[in-house]
């Protein structure tokens, strides 16, 4: 409608902010609403667009609060760098949205606000620590988010409520501004309905696909650039004994629906159970550098689940941590070896079980269920160690009309490859609609 001059920027922008504003109460994810710019862009590809950001990015509008009450310790870290480049883009940045404390956590619980709702389900889990943002995107409060994934904090929330969620490669999308949890792990993610959405956020942040950036002077082009036809070749990993038999089911039936335009394997992935224990060993040791001051100070101020991220680091000896950094460069050229050698992608379950209940990995509920918050990213954080993109987007749904996700990683700097392979499966899957779409037989 902007393309075609059937709607000006300025009423663009004023729809969005009013749409946010009426739905936010039901997704409770808004934080703070931010007052819209006297000048709007009337310049740059994203020019009359509105985004909301998690609450972790440094603005001029306010200081961040991390998911805590009030500004966080320490002084500001700077405006965030990528905020700045999408609003040169021309994107407004409508509001902050919910997290977990200092992004810690799983999922979007926090003792010290909001606790967003999944629009795709009030009673499923809304993953984290990027929580507000898929939540918000989901809801259709915004097109896309900006959140970070230090161990699957942008893909969690993703898979739960049935987005696509990249994790670039690490720091191609610049962390300045930021507020760190690991510094080594930390990566700024994207959350959208849409795989061109997405691609169209990363063109804005400094992608370096050349044609991605020509094709993102107009939403035609950068359809046409995902939807080039392809022969697929993808290596899998799903056959797994530790699956939940329905997520198996749906991902079987998905991974057979592209047996005609991909030529496929199942390969083994080597490693696996070290790589997520090296990356937990750099959490870990991090986040208690970054948050030393609080734990000397005031230990008690951080809820459980920070306590749970930040305190065992303490405890770790330095040459455990320079051990898990010297690995990484081979560990790295193992994987591409034994899973990518031979194909461009790697498919992995997202989750191993079906989104689950809220109540089930809530720590404050009495069905808490360990074993399910456990799950929730015990496919994530070893490609936070490997430093590679990856991207989450749902195949299919559960039993209970959740969405089943699927997670493809490749080599470094080849995020245009990810966001074509979902937008392929978007629109064969979901005509223009966006994974977002409401699940067969299911009235929101």
């Amino acid at each position: 409608m902007l393309k075609q001059r059937q709607l000006s920027i300025a009423e663009a922008v004023v729809h969005q902010a009013r749409q946010l504003a009426l739905l936010a109460p039901d997704v409770r994810c808004v934080v703070q609403e931010h007052d819209l710019p006297g000048v709007l862009p009337a310049d740059g590809a994203l020019a009359g667009i509105g985004l909301a950001h998690k609450d972790i990015f440094e603005t001029g509008q306010r200081r961040a609060a991390c998911g805590r009450i009030g500004s966080p310790p320490g002084p500001p870290v700077g405006d965030a760098q990528a905020v700045a480049q999408l609003a040169s883009a021309g994107a407004v940045n409508l509001a902050a949205l919910a997290m977990a404390e200092f992004a810690c956590g799983a999922t979007g619980e926090n003792r010290n606000g909001l606790e967003p709702i999944n629009p795709l389900d009030p009673a499923a889990a809304v993953g984290g620590s990027s929580s507000g943002s898929a939540a918000a995107v989901a809801g259709g409060l915004c097109y896309a988010s900006l959140g970070t994934d230090t161990g699957g904090s942008v893909r969690i929330p993703a898979a739960t409520c049935g987005l696509v969620g990249l994790k670039p490669t690490y720091d191609l999308i610049s962390r300045a501004g930021v507020l760190p949890l690991a510094p080594s792990l930390d990566c700024v993610g994207i959350l959208a309905r849409s795989s061109a959405d997405a691609a169209q956020v990363l063109a804005a942040l400094g992608s370096r696909d050349e044609r991605l950036q020509q094709a993102s002077a107009s939403p035609d082009l950068i359809e046409q650039y995902l939807l080039a036809p392809r022969r697929w070749r993808i290596n899998t990993h799903l056959a797994l004994s530790g699956l939940a038999p329905e997520v198996a089911a749906v991902l079987s039936d998905f991974v057979e629906s592209m047996a005609p335009a991909a030529q496929l394997r199942e390969v083994a992935l080597p490693g696996l159970e070290a790589m997520g224990q090296y990356a937990q060993t750099l959490m870990h040791a991090e986040a208690s550098v970054v948050h030393r001051q609080l734990l000397r100070d005031d230990p008690a101020s951080l809820a459980p689940m920070t306590r749970a991220v930040v305190m065992p680091g303490v405890a770790i000896p330095p040459e455990w941590l320079e051990q898990v950094a010297a690995r990484r460069p081979g560990v790295a050229r193992a994987f591409v070896q034994n899973c990518l050698d031979d194909a461009e992608l790697l498919l992995i379950p997202a989750l191993p079980n079906p989104v689950p209940d809220w109540s089930a990995v809530h720590t404050r509920s009495p069905g808490f269920d360990a074993r399910e918050l456990l799950a929730l990213h015990r496919w994530m954080s070893f490609v936070n160690y490997l430093g590679f993109p990856a991207i989450v987007f749902p195949v299919g749904y559960d039993k209970r009309n959740r969405p089943v996700c699927v997670q493809a990683i490749t080599r470094p700097y080849n995020e245009s490859l990810l966001l074509s392979l979902a937008y392929q499966i978007e629109r064969t899957r979901h005509g223009t609609a966006g994974f977002a779409a409401v699940p067969p037989g299911v009235t929101h």
